[in-house]
């Protein structure tokens, strides 16, 4: 009995063995190379957050669940149903972390689905990056279990691919960053389809009883290698398709409609980066700024940038201006966009007429490819650096503080915040060109404080409270801070270096807070001294209105992160930043920086005006090169810290060497794969000559690599003797080819002709031989 039940692991080992034999091993192998490929590009287009790292293992697994259920006896009805059960589930056991993280207020048990069935319905659950990553990781699954089971199940790989190359045709139309993985996904491909087409002849000839020669199989593969090497060379040297999101302009107008629909509905706001009182937020774009209690950092990606033309100092994206100060009932004070602002449509690369003639205007342009724009009734907002020139969007300019006075009813004053039209949101990509003022410090300075009427609603404080001690406190920190200077820039400049005093101030995103019944702000300056922008923001322009001096903050996003593999730079939540603007008369809104982080610098005054792009001088179209947004000069590294060091990636100051970028390596591996295919070919092709001839030639070149020596003047069969007591393994092999390419090269034609079948198998049973042989010969390590 113990020696049966010893024998039940060998036969289920056999039987494993039957129902998978090497070939399907050998495709299932590729399957999951190619399931961990889609989800890699799939990451590296970012189209989910950034905590959804497990993507690969995600598809992985579903293609070793399927490749398993497919090689056991289950019906096939049963598989699928287990595969698509397994699912959901595994989507949601990885992606629980984010939605507890994105979604902390949400209830538990069947309330919680009850929410996301509401959110799914009304749609405004794909503006949830939690929602979105689980689709995708689910998506991930399904395209990972489909292609296992077609493969080897079905032995079908062009029906399994259709989700996969779906997935991946979209990453590549969609972004810029997908050269590797172009390369890997068309060799995987490529091989997967070349050994299920192999497999398939070679059973099929079995079941015909068809007897196939060794050439025969040779032949295939031959074709194979070329036809790979070709397509490897077309997909790897052809340029990126396109950026652009193509999902958004293919729409119809039934789409179209749907999606203004769904945008309504959608306003419902964001917590961004302003929390309310004891709230904790995630970092992140808001249309608001008021003092909360704390933030976590999100680090979901919002989109990336490239930049042509000069653009000095960091760049900080523009999403809205906030000019109006409200007073809540509970007396704290908020910056706020506006709720009725003066609209002007401005059409795609349409310059849209601004009031005002500013002097020193540099241009610059910038590619943003949005990923994942603010939820709610942000998710149409363009955002750009400097101020606005024009844009390939067609899209809405709106200003808030329409003059009064009705000097200007036709032109904008200033743009406010700029909203797509067509589509409704700015999901992908548009270019956008921008000017920024060029003026040095000294500039500002003699600028003087004449200000035009306009700007007498950007020095208001909240009416009736210039008697409240915290405005009182305000201005006279404000005098204090600014004594002795006598033009607004320097006492502008004056706050900002107060604020960003370290030994003042302390940059914390979990800031000591105000007890109840205390001003938040005037709680920040006089005790606690801790905060994060919206803190140092709110002061400084606080602190310049109660001097008279024309403010308004921003809220938008910082310069990011430059991503040496991508080229490009990413901006995520946690980069949504607010800082301060003030009128300069001539030269328009100056921005400051007040925020001490370490990461915000001061922004520098002016630079040189040569090879810069000016409006003045009737340039539109900027020039100068591509690369890492802030770059003083070509080839000049962006160090986003202080203190970066050489070790860290930065270029050596003198050193001239560089890596080459990924899409270069990509190329070149490319390249090479592809020659050593076409060497692979030739080397195929020379070992199965077409003459008896070509056979000989054959036999003789390659014992001279194996080491034996060919002497002028020697028979074929003294040769065939000589290289049978050099290679025994070769002996039978060499006599009836030696004995058959005698009556071939000396007997009448009709004779000869007739032994070139023997001859043809008897080289494709020595040619093994003698290629093992001179392998042997030249491997490494052998004298």
């Amino acid at each position: 009995m113990a020696r049966a039940l010893s024998t039940v692991p060998g036969i289920a080992w056999q039987r494993t063995r039957a129902a998978m034999p090497a070939s399907t091993v050998w495709s299932a192998i590729l399957v999951f190379a190619l399931a961990v490929t889609i989800a890699r590009s799939t990451v590296a287009a970012l189209w989910v957050p950034a905590g959804v790292d497990g993507l690969p293992f995600v598809a992985l697994g579903g293609a070793i669940f399927m490749a398993v259920l497919a090689i056991t006896p289950l019906p096939s009805w049963l598989c699928v149903a287990l595969g698509l059960a397994a699912g959901p589930v595994v989507s949601a056991l990885v992606s629980a972390s984010q939605f507890k993280l994105g979604d902390p207020e949400d209830p538990t048990g069947v309330a919680l689905a009850q929410v996301w069935i509401i959110r799914v319905i009304d749609g405004s659950a794909f503006g949830h990056q939690d929602f979105v990553g689980s689709v995708i990781t689910l998506l991930m699954w399904i395209t990972g279990a489909w292609l296992a089971w077609c493969v080897v199940r079905w032995r079908k790989p062009l029906i399994g691919l259709i989700p996969g190359a779906a997935a991946f045709v979209t990453n590549v139309l969609n972004t810029n960053n997908q050269q590797g993985y172009t390369f890997i996904f068309l060799a995987l491909t490529l091989g997967l389809l070349l050994w299920t087409t192999y497999n398939a002849g070679v059973a099929g000839a079995v079941a015909a009883r068809l007897k196939m020669t060794g050439d025969a199989r040779w032949d295939f593969w031959e074709t194979g290698l070329v036809a790979t090497a070709g397509l490897l060379v077309v997909g790897i040297m052809l340029p990126p398709l396109t950026t652009i999101d193509r999902t958004q302009t293919m729409e119809s107008s039934v789409f179209q409609g749907w999606a203004q629909f769904q945008e309504k509905l959608n306003r419902t706001g964001v917590l961004g980066n302003g929390p309310g009182t004891g709230a904790t937020a995630s970092t992140g774009f808001s249309v608001s700024v008021h003092l909360g209690a704390q933030l976590e950092q999100s680090k979901t990606p919002v989109f990336t940038y490239t930049q042509t033309g000069g653009y000095p100092g960091p760049v900080y994206f523009r999403g809205v201006n906030l000019s109006i100060i409200d007073q809540a009932p509970d007396g704290q004070a908020s910056w706020d966009y506006g709720s009725a602002p003066y609209r002007v449509g401005v059409t795609a690369n349409e310059i849209p007429v601004y009031s005002e003639s500013y002097e020193q205007i540099a241009l610059a342009t910038f590619t943003i490819n949005m990923i994942t724009p603010p939820a709610g009734d942000q998710q149409n907002v363009l955002f750009y650096p400097g101020l606005l020139y024009k844009t390939s969007r067609s899209s809405v300019a709106e200003e808030v503080l329409v003059p009064t006075s009705n000097i200007f009813p036709t032109s904008l004053t200033t743009v406010d915040r700029l909203d797509a039209t067509n589509p409704p949101f700015s999901k992908g990509q548009y270019d956008i060109t921008v000017q920024y003022p060029n003026v040095t410090a000294d500039e500002l300075r003699a600028a003087g404080s004449d200000y035009a009427t306009w700007l007498q609603p950007y020095t208001l404080l909240p009416s009736g409270v210039e008697t409240r001690e915290v405005y009182q406190y305000i201005h006279q920190l404000a005098l204090d801070v600014t004594a002795g200077k006598t033009n607004p820039y320097d006492q502008a400049s004056a706050i900002e270096d107060y604020l960003r005093d370290t030994n003042n101030f302390t940059y914390k995103l979990k800031p000591k807070q105000a007890p109840a019944g205390t001003d938040r702000l005037y709680y920040f300056l006089k005790t606690s001294h801790e905060g994060y922008c919206q803190y140092f923001a709110m002061a400084m322009g606080e602190m310049l209105r109660s001097l008279g001096i024309p403010t308004r903050l921003v809220s938008g996003f910082g310069q990011g992160t430059f991503n040496d593999i991508e080229h490009r730079d990413v901006v995520h939540d946690d980069d949504a930043h607010v800082w301060v603007e003030s009128y300069f008369p001539g030269y328009g809104w100056i921005p400051f920086e007040p925020t001490n982080d370490s990461f915000y610098q001061k922004i520098p005054r002016g630079s040189s005006l040569n090879g810069l792009c000016l409006r003045d001088n009737n340039c539109t179209i900027p020039i100068g090169i591509t690369g890492p947004a802030g770059s003083a000069a070509p080839g000049t590294p962006r160090i986003k810290d202080p203190g970066v060091k050489d070790d860290q990636g930065v270029t050596p100051a003198g050193s001239t060497f560089r890596w080459p970028d990924s899409a270069t390596i990509t190329r070149i591996l490319g390249v090479v794969g592809a020659l050593i295919l076409l060497l692979m070919a030739f080397g195929v092709r020379y070992l199965r000559p077409r003459t008896v001839m070509g056979v000989w030639r054959r036999v003789l070149t390659l014992a001279r690599l194996a080491g034996a020596q060919v002497t002028p003047g020697e028979t074929p069969l003294e040769l065939d003797q000589r290289l049978s007591r050099a290679f025994p393994e070769a002996a039978p092999h060499l006599h009836t080819l030696a004995g058959s390419f005698v009556v071939a090269a000396y007997a009448p034609p009709e004779m000869a002709e007739a032994t070139k079948p023997t001859v043809m198998e008897s080289w494709a049973s020595l040619r093994p031989v003698m290629v093992r042989r001179v392998l042997s010969r030249i491997r490494p390590g052998r004298s």
